[in-house]
C-alpha cells in the first residue's frame, strides 16, 4: 500500500507555480498576468524556477503526516508598511474561500487573511498548517485531522473542528461536488480531532482538499458567518491567517494589520496595502519612487526602462497556456461541428508571432491547453502555423469562403491577444468580431458551466491548481464547473478514472482523455504566456524568495515571511 501511495503521489503532485489564472490579467494588453517565462535578455539564474516537490513530503498513507510544531520563539514583532500593487480589479468575493472559482487570484487575499488545515508551502505541498498533524488511511476511505492547540481566529473566538465541519459543507466552489459527493461522514471526534470519511476509496482528496485547486481547505468562523450571512462576511471577514481585515476602500485599497496570534510566527510587517492598479505604468512609477514595495505585471514595454531603474529588480515566473473554446461546437448545425474546421483553427495561429507581440518573446511554445508543469499533463509537440494545410481542410469541410461567427470574447483584458487571433483566424476565412465582456461578467460566466451567456469563440486561460486531473474535471468532463463539453469520449475513460485506485491504469485513462482532446482539437493551445513580477528596494528579501514561493502560486508568500526596511 505504501508504494501505491508513493506512486499516487507522484502522480497527482505538482509544485508547479501556475501563476496567474482565469482571475488574473492586466489593462495593459501586451501584460500577461497569469504566470510568466523569463524574457529573452533574462539570464536563467534570474528566473524563478518551478519548484519540483519530492512525493514522500507528503508522507504516504497508514502514517502520519506531521508539521511544524508551534514555535515557543515567535520571532521579532511585526514592523513597518508593505504597499503591494495588484494588476486587475479586486473582487470583495476572494474575501470568502467558501466560494473559490477554477482560478488562483483569490488566493493573494486568502494566503494573507485565512489558514486551512493544508495547504501548498514553499517546498511542501499538502503542509500541515491548522492541522498539528494528519493521517490518510490505508484504503484512502479517510482522512483524520488533529488541529493545534489554541488556535483563535481574529476575533479572539476559538478555532474548533465545529468550524473545520460547516467550512467543508458550506463550501460552493469549484470541486464542491466532487468532494462532498465522495464524503460520507465528517466525525468531530472531539474540539481536536476530526475525520472524514469517504463512501469509497478517494485518492484525490488531499489533492483538492489541501492545494489552490479548491478552496475547501480553509476555515471560516461557522459561528460568525452564520450569523452575519455570506454577504455580511464579505463586507468583514473574519479568518486565522496571519493578517487581520481593516478596511476595504471601495474594492481600491484593502488594509490588513498583522495578527500576533498567528500560529506559525509574528508576521515580519504590521500593515499591508494591497492596492488595486490596473495600468501598468502606475505600477512601475510606484515602484520607482517607492510608494510600492511589490507589484505584479511589468509589460513589456517597459521593460527596458525598468531594468536600466536601479531601484526595480524584475522577477520573471512561470507560466500557464490559453485556449480556445467552441461554443456550442457540439451542435450538429455549427460549423466548428465538423473536426476538419477546428483543425484548421489550430493550424492557422502563429504561436511565435503572438508570444513576441504579446509579452516581447517572453513565453514558451508547448502543444497542449493543460500547463506542463501539471502532474500528469501530457507531453504535446509545439504546433506550427501551416495556413495552406488550414485553407484545404475549410474547403474539405464546405467552407472554402469561410463564415462569419458571431463574436470572439478573450478574457479581459486581452484584447490585443483577441485581435491577433481574429486576423489569424481571418486568413482561412472565420470572420468574427472582438467583443470586450466586463471582467467580472465575463470571470462569472466562465464559472457558470453550460449556463455561460458565451456565443462564437472564447478565449480562455487558468491558472487554478491541482493536476491535469482537476483541469478535465473543471473544464471538460460533463457537468464540471467551468464546463461547456459533453463528450462520452471525456466522460466515460474520466468516470473509470474516478473509480480506479490504480495509478498506472488512472495515468492510463487520463493520458487517452487528454489524447481525445489534442487529437479532436477541442481546445485548440493559443500559447503560453510570460509575465514579469517586480518589487522595490525596500523589500529585504531577493525575488527568488518573495515570489512564486509557495506551489501552484505565482504572487508573493508567505506574506508573514516577508520584511520591509525602514
Amino acid at each position: 500500500m505504501r508504494k501505491l501511495w508513493a506512486l499516487l503521489l507522484a502522480f497527482v503532485l505538482v509544485a508547479a507555480a501556475c501563476g496567474g489564472d482565469d482571475d488574473d490579467t492586466t489593462t495593459d494588453p501586451t501584460a500577461d498576468d497569469v504566470s510568466a517565462e523569463e524574457t529573452s535578455d533574462t539570464t536563467e539564474a534570474d528566473q524563478v524556477e518551478v519548484q519540483d516537490v519530492e512525493s514522500d513530503q507528503a508522507g504516504v498513507a497508514g502514517e502520519t503526516v506531521v508539521g511544524d510544531p508551534t514555535p515557543t520563539d515567535r520571532g521579532p514583532e511585526p514592523s513597518g508598511t508593505l504597499d503591494y500593487a495588484w494588476h486587475t480589479a479586486f473582487s470583495p468575493r476572494w474575501f470568502d474561500p467558501s466560494v473559490n472559482t477554477s482560478s488562483v487570484s483569490q488566493f493573494a487575499t486568502q494566503y494573507i487573511l485565512h489558514d486551512a488545515l493544508v495547504k501548498s508551502m514553499p517546498g511542501r505541498p499538502f503542509f500541515p498548517s491548522l492541522a498539528e498533524e494528519y493521517t490518510v488511511a490505508d484504503d484512502f476511505t479517510s482522512v483524520n485531522f488533529v488541529l493545534r492547540e489554541g488556535l483563535t481566529f481574529h476575533d479572539g473566538s476559538p478555532l474548533t473542528t465545529e468550524d473545520v465541519k460547516f467550512s467543508f459543507e458550506n463550501y460552493s466552489g469549484s470541486g464542491a461536488s466532487t468532494l462532498q459527493d465522495m464524503t460520507r461522514e465528517i466525525e468531530l471526534v472531539d474540539d481536536r480531532s476530526v475525520t472524514f470519511h469517504f463512501n469509497g476509496p478517494f485518492l484525490d482528496f488531499m489533492l483538492l482538499y489541501g492545494s489552490t485547486a479548491t478552496g475547501a481547505g480553509w476555515i471560516v468562523p461557522s459561528d460568525y458567518y452564520q450569523e452575519v450571512g455570506a454577504e455580511g462576511f464579505l463586507e468583514a471577514p473574519i479568518g486565522a491567517g496571519p493578517f487581520r481585515f481593516v478596511e476595504n476602500q471601495d474594492n481600491v485599497n484593502i488594509v490588513y494589520e498583522a495578527f500576533e496570534d498567528y500560529w506559525r510566527k509574528n508576521p515580519g510587517v504590521q500593515t499591508i496595502n494591497f492596492n488595486a492598479i490596473t495600468d501598468a505604468a502606475t505600477r512601475y512609477a510606484g515602484l520607482s519612487t517607492g510608494e510600492l514595495d511589490l507589484a505584479n505585471v511589468m509589460t513589456s514595454d517597459l521593460l527596458e526602462t525598468i531594468e536600466s531603474d536601479p531601484n526595480v529588480d524584475l522577477v520573471p515566473t512561470t507560466a500557464v497556456p490559453f485556449w480556445i473554446e467552441f461554443m456550442g461546437y457540439q451542435d450538429p448545425e455549427s460549423p466548428f461541428n465538423d473536426i476538419r474546421v477546428r483543425e484548421a483553427v489550430t493550424l492557422a495561429l502563429d504561436r511565435t508571432a503572438i508570444n513576441d507581440g504579446e509579452t516581447g518573446g517572453g513565453g514558451e511554445a508547448t502543444g497542449q491547453w493543460i500547463p506542463r508543469q501539471q502532474q500528469g499533463a501530457l507531453p504535446a509537440e509545439p504546433i506550427e502555423q501551416d495556413l495552406d494545410r488550414a485553407r484545404e481542410l475549410m474547403a474539405e469541410a464546405g467552407y472554402a469562403d469561410g463564415f462569419d461567427v458571431s463574436a470572439l470574447t478573450p478574457l479581459p483584458p486581452y484584447f490585443s491577444l483577441g485581435e491577433r487571433v481574429i486576423q489569424m483566424l481571418g486568413e482561412i476565412g472565420i470572420r468574427t468580431e472582438l467583443v470586450q465582456m466586463d471582467r467580472g461578467e465575463f470571470l462569472a460566466q466562465v464559472n457558470n458551466g453550460t449556463d455561460a451567456n458565451f456565443e462564437g469563440i472564447v478565449v480562455n486561460i487558468s491558472g487554478a491548481g491541482g493536476d491535469a486531473a482537476v483541469r478535465v474535471r473543471n473544464f471538460a468532463a460533463c457537468g464540471g464547473a467551468a464546463s461547456r463539453v459533453c463528450d462520452p469520449n471525456i466522460d466515460e475513460p474520466f468516470a473509470e478514472y474516478e473509480a480506479s485506485t490504480d495509478p498506472v491504469e488512472r495515468e492510463e485513462l487520463l493520458n487517452q482523455i487528454q489524447q481525445y482532446i489534442i487529437d479532436e482539437h477541442i481546445f485548440p493551445y493559443v500559447y503560453t504566456l510570460g509575465l514579469n513580477m517586480a518589487q522595490g528596494p525596500d523589500v529585504e528579501q531577493p525575488g527568488n524568495e518573495v515570489w512564486a514561493q509557495i506551489p501552484q502560486y505565482v504572487y508573493p508568500g508567505p506574506w508573514e515571511d516577508i520584511t520591509v526596511s525602514g
